[in-house]
């Protein structure tokens, strides 16, 4: 039989290893792309897209790089802007998670958890600036169904808090 503060511990390994699936897996958003000229998901570090041109993976860090070559401008240049923030929040948030999953900070939980809301809004903030604030424009649709998913888990781990503190 596991001691109380085993079970705590694995308790609190369950939120780093969401954030590392969150991180490098989980599509944040799928969009589509102008008239229907290509679809495509984006993760916290990539994006994929498939258009008539072909299938591409593109890595937030190219994406950067084509702000600083000027290939990107005006709102897309934002839009990568924002969610490269978000991604670099959500990164230092998964170190946190995964740094103090021992139970070495008090208000872990919390620090997540305000980590995660700023990824979001972020994230979100970029999708409206690519898309237009109902995620419908010229530019194409949004679905940030990944993110919604993320705003519901922080809701569980506010509003329930016993699913990940309470020791058996």
């Amino acid at each position: 039989m596991r001691n109380p503060d085993e079970h705590e511990y694995m308790r609190r390994v369950v939120v780093p290893l969401f954030l590392l699936i969150l991180f490098f897996l989980f599509p944040l958003q799928v969009f589509i792309i102008g008239d229907g000229t290509g679809i495509g998901i984006q993760g916290a570090v990539y994006r994929y897209q498939v258009t008539g041109y072909g299938n591409s993976l593109i890595p937030v860090t190219t994406e950067i790089m084509y702000i600083v070559n000027g290939n990107y401008s005006g709102k897309t240049a934002l839009s990568v802007i924002l969610w490269a923030l978000g991604s670099v929040l959500l990164t230092l948030t998964t170190w946190f998670g995964l740094v103090y999953a021992d139970g070495s900070i008090p208000d872990y939980h919390r620090q997540v958890g305000l980590g995660l809301a700023g990824s979001c809004v972020c994230y979100l903030l970029s999708c409206i600036a690519q898309y237009g604030i109902f995620f419908h424009g010229s530019a194409g649709s949004s679905l940030p169904v990944g993110i919604g998913i993320i705003v519901v888990w922080l809701g569980i781990f506010r509003f329930f808090p016993g699913i990940f503190l309470n020791s058996a």
